[in-house]
């Protein structure tokens, strides 16, 4: 009775699978024009979060080889806001800076071929900031107890390092 079942299960899940594969045939199949289909995928990836115009470009050429017609469309989306760097930055660090060190944050969104502007922006907004996340990641991890031979304070230093917060801040929290 239960291979039958199991059977049964496969046989539903491979019919499923045939009517998306169906499905997404149709849809790709559209007479509409390429540019269009490139901004279809560009929405429907934005609606589910935000991407820098970098990521967003290596994503849609997946789509398409033409470079002119994904800039054409990213051009667009950002003409009419659905893009935006500065979003997507203030989201990134939103989101990261509770864990994340200035150093570990600024290099992470390099790879994203941010402006150099609003990144050393970012650079001085986050260091008004560090020591006091720092220390909340430190008191997280290690519960407020200062370390008590070399070897938990080498510990200490090295994950906050590896968090990617400056030296200067794991000396005044760690020594």
């Amino acid at each position: 009775m239960n291979n039958c079942s199991d059977d049964n299960q496969r046989s539903q899940s491979d019919n499923q699978r045939q009517q998306r594969a169906r499905a997404q045939r149709s849809i790709s199949d559209t007479t509409l024009p390429k540019e269009v289909n490139l901004l279809t995928k560009a929405v429907t990836l934005l609606s589910s979060r935000e991407y820098s115009a970098h990521e967003l470009r290596k994503k849609l050429s997946h789509y398409s080889d033409d470079s002119d017609k994904i800039e054409e469309v990213i051009q667009r989306l950002q003409k009419e806001n659905w893009q935006s760097d500065q979003r997507f930055m203030d989201n990134f660090v939103s989101f990261r800076q509770g864990k994340w060190g200035n150093l570990k944050i600024l290099q992470s969104l390099k790879t994203h071929q941010l402006s150099s502007e609003s990144l050393n922006e970012l650079k001085e907004t986050l260091k008004e900031t560090e020591l006091s996340r720092a220390l909340e990641v430190w008191e997280k991890k290690f519960h407020g107890q200062k370390a008590q031979t070399p070897q938990e304070k080498a510990k200490q230093i090295r994950f906050l390092s590896s968090r990617g917060f400056s030296s200067e801040v794991i000396r005044k929290i760690v020594l």
